[in-house]
C-alpha cells in the first residue's frame, strides 16, 4: 500500500516539474532570447540605411551634372579657337622674321594644345562629343568670316609685314575670346566647365599681352 501511494505522488509531481521548466523568466528561455536578439542586431548593423544610400546617390548626381546646350556650344567654340591658334602658331614659327615672333608662335602651339587636350578629356569624361563649331548669331558669323579672311591674308605675307599683321590678329583675336568667355559664364550650367574656363583665361590674357608687347617692340625697332 505504501508503494502504491509513493507511485501516485510521483506521477502527480511530474507535470508540475515540466511546467516549472517552461515557465517564462527561466534561465534557459532568457538566454535563448538574448542570443536571438543579439544575432538580429548584428545582422541589421551591417545593412546600410535607405537614407545613407539616398544621400550617396544624390551626391553622385551633383558631381556629374549634365552638359547643357550652351555648355556644348562653348566647348565647340573653344575647341575651334584652340585649333585655329595652333595652326597660326605653327605658321609664325615658319614665317616669323624675328626669333621673338617665332618663340611666340611656339608658345601658342604649346598652350593651345594643352588647353585642347584638357577640353577633349573633359568631354570624354562627361560622355560627350564636341560638335563642329557653328556661329549662333550675326555677330559670331561676322567674326568667323573676318578671322578666315585675315588668316588667308596673313598667309600671303612675309618678313616684317607678316609679323605686323600676325601680331595685330593675335591681340584682337585673344581679346575677343576673353569677351566671349565672360559673356557666356552666366549661361553655362556645368560647374566644372566654368572652372576650366576660369583657369584658361589667364593664359589667353597672357597671349594678348605678349602680342601687344611684341607690337611695341617691332614699332620701336622700325624707328
Amino acid at each position: 500500500m505504501k508503494i502504491m501511494t509513493f507511485a501516485l505522488v510521483a506521477l502527480l509531481a511530474a507535470p508540475l516539474a515540466a511546467q516549472a521548466d517552461t515557465k517564462p523568466g527561466s534561465t534557459t528561455t532568457t538566454t535563448d532570447k538574448s542570443k536571438t536578439t543579439d544575432k538580429t542586431n548584428d545582422t541589421n548593423s551591417n545593412v546600410p540605411s535607405n537614407k545613407s544610400m539616398t544621400d550617396k546617390s544624390a551626391d553622385k548626381t551633383k558631381s556629374t551634372a549634365k552638359l547643357g546646350q550652351t555648355d556644348m556650344q562653348v566647348m565647340a567654340q573653344m575647341h575651334h579657337v584652340n585649333q585655329s591658334e595652333i595652326m597660326m602658331g605653327k605658321l609664325a614659327q615658319t614665317k616669323g622674321s624675328t626669333q621673338a615672333v617665332k618663340a611666340y608662335g611656339q608658345m601658342l602651339v604649346r598652350d593651345h594644345q594643352s588647353a585642347d587636350k584638357d577640353m577633349l578629356a573633359f568631354a570624354k569624361k562627361n560622355g560627350a562629343t564636341i560638335p563642329m563649331y557653328k556661329p549662333t548669331d550675326e555677330a559670331d558669323q561676322k567674326d568667323e568670316k573676318d578671322q578666315k579672311d585675315m588668316m588667308a591674308h596673313v598667309k600671303t605675307l612675309k618678313g616684317g609685314d607678316f609679323d605686323k599683321e600676325f601680331l595685330s590678329m593675335m591681340v584682337t583675336g585673344h581679346e575677343k575670346v576673353l569677351a566671349k568667355i565672360d559673356s557666356s559664364m552666366g549661361s553655362i550650367e556645368n560647374a566644372d566647365l566654368k572652372s576650366m574656363l576660369d583657369n584658361v583665361k589667364p593664359t589667353i590674357q597672357k597671349h594678348a599681352d605678349q602680342a601687344r608687347d611684341l607690337q611695341k617692340n617691332n614699332a620701336q625697332a622700325m624707328k
